[in-house]
């Protein structure tokens, strides 16, 4: 149990807790200020028999949560449902305010692999907002596995610096996209889980 009185004696608690507070934009939407902000309990949206990159996951960041410092980490993996011949198969991160995911600045992409039945894909990463506002900035890291058998060694990224709008409501999504549009080519997202932290001010 969380011991909410120790915070007074200058003690940890028991387990960390995730708070929110208003953000003061007078719209009295919150603003999360550690801990986790989203995990999925179901498998995500299945993408199959198209060419065009569809959303596997997303979580909405509302507007005016980000202040510069504040941290996105991310952490997501799916699996290949079916596939067909050698069609390959890439994952990405994207974030940004439209809501066609696809539209948004990618962050990170996989390799485009030739994936086999139960084929995994991870991603474990982190994007740091730099400056906020309509023209805030962000930079990211990002340990992942190209979609392909359980035990592939996982690969680094780091994404310089890219424009991301603080004041308006942010989607990071993970998407994905086949090779070839086939009744076979299946994949889906099962973990979807985002921490966003901000700094103390």
């Amino acid at each position: 149990m969380s011991q909410i009185p120790a915070l007074s004696g200058g003690r940890a608690l028991t387990h960390g807790i995730a708070m929110m507070v208003d953000h003061g934009a007078g719209g009295g939407a919150k603003m999360h200020v550690g801990g986790q902000a989203n995990a999925q309990v179901a498998a995500g949206t299945s993408h199959e028999n198209s060419t065009d990159e569809g959303t596997l996951s997303v979580f909405t960041i509302p507007a005016n949560t980000l202040v510069a410092g504040s941290t996105i980490r991310f952490y997501a993996a799916g699996i290949v449902e079916d596939n067909n011949s050698t069609d390959t198969l890439k994952t990405l991160i994207r974030l940004g305010t439209s809501t066609t995911d696809r539209s948004n600045t990618e962050v990170f992409s996989s390799a485009a692999v030739d994936v086999a039945d139960a084929d995994i894909y991870c991603w474990h990463g982190m994007i740091q907002i730099r400056t906020s506002g309509s023209s805030g900035t962000a930079v990211a890291m990002a340990s992942f596995q190209d979609p392909d058998a359980s035990g592939t060694a996982p690969k680094w990224n780091y994404k310089a610096s890219f424009a991301v709008d603080t004041t308006s409501a942010l989607r990071l999504a993970v998407t994905g996209d086949w090779s070839v549009a086939h009744a076979d080519n299946e994949a889906n997202s099962e973990i979807f889980v985002v921490d966003i932290v901000n700094p103390s001010t």
